[in-house]
This record gives C-alpha cells, structure tokens and sequence, in this order.
C-alpha cells in the first residue's frame, strides 16, 4: 500500500476530473473496501483515506446538492441486477 509521501492529491485530483462517472463510483466502491483492510495503527500514513475524500469531493462537485446520493443509488443499482 502507497504511503502519504507517494500520494501526489493534486495528480490523483485531475485523473478523477476525467473519469466517467462509472469509473469515480467504482473507485470509490474499491476504496471503501481497501480501507477496512487498514490495520489502526497505519491509518495516519495511509493515502487511503486522503483518496476516499478526493472522490467524495469530485461525486458532490459533479452532483451538486445530492451529497453521495448519487453513487449510493449506483451501488444499489449494482447489487440488484
């Protein structure tokens, strides 16, 4: 796993400008699980979380007003097909 020091936000920021919306909901979807798998004690040097604030900001830009509605539809979308 990357580590703070690796994690450039201002890149990470304008590959999610240019992501579908199929894309930022999916890495979101994979972001959430990959931080369940982090262990307490590195939480602060994991760029896990950092990422999952990027996204959360690029949903709401993208979908003003509606918080994570939209992506929370998208999964529900997804789990009933």
């Amino acid at each position: 796993m990357a580590e703070r020091q690796d994690f450039d936000a201002a890149d990470f920021a304008d590959n999610l400008s240019m992501m579908t919306d199929e894309e930022l909901f999916a890495l979101m979807q994979t972001l959430e699980q990959e931080s369940e798998d982090v262990a307490v004690d590195v939480r602060e040097t994991s760029d896990v979380f950092s990422k999952i604030a990027l996204v959360e900001t690029a949903i709401e830009d993208r979908f003003p007003g509606q918080l994570l509605a939209p992506y929370k539809e998208w999964q529900q979308r997804r789990t009933t097909v």
